[in-house]
């Protein structure tokens, strides 16, 4: 199995945020984890961000994408739908530790994910476990 490749996120997720950013590792099999910051706010410059480095490591190849968001400090209603629709996604695995994660990560799932697999996990293996298992995903 190829080994994964970390690569670092070139702008904030949020336009004046602290110049943290996220952290992107291409997994085998065409999976991407993108690792967001903590205090991050996911609105749809964070989800034109995400798709943007989709296509800068997958090329026009659709790819299944573990999204961490655990320390996220909030979601808008805006990003649900622009995160459902990035075309390049095959499938969604949503990751978080906390209780607070849990319900922004359910809230996140809340949109329009109905058109590819998503689901929300505590556990990185289980993420990746179930992608495995999911035909047409990875």
């Amino acid at each position: 199995m190829p080994e994964a490749r970390v690569f670092p996120g070139a702008a904030p997720l949020e336009p004046g945020a602290p110049p943290a950013a996220a952290v992107f590792t291409v997994l085998p099999d065409l999976a991407v984890k993108a690792v967001l910051p903590p205090g991050t706010h996911l609105n749809e410059a964070a989800a034109a961000q995400l798709h943007s480095r989709l296509g800068e490591l997958a090329g026009d190849r659709r790819v299944a994408v573990v999204l961490e968001l655990t320390g996220v400090a909030s979601v808008t209603r805006a990003a649900r739908a622009a995160y459902a629709a990035i075309p390049s996604v095959s499938a969604w695995a949503i990751l978080g530790d906390s209780p607070v994660d849990r319900l922004l990560g359910h809230f996140l799932l809340g949109g329009e994910f109905s058109s590819v697999p998503a689901r929300y996990f505590s556990d990185e293996n289980d993420a990746l476990n179930w992608l495995s298992r999911l035909d047409h995903v990875l």
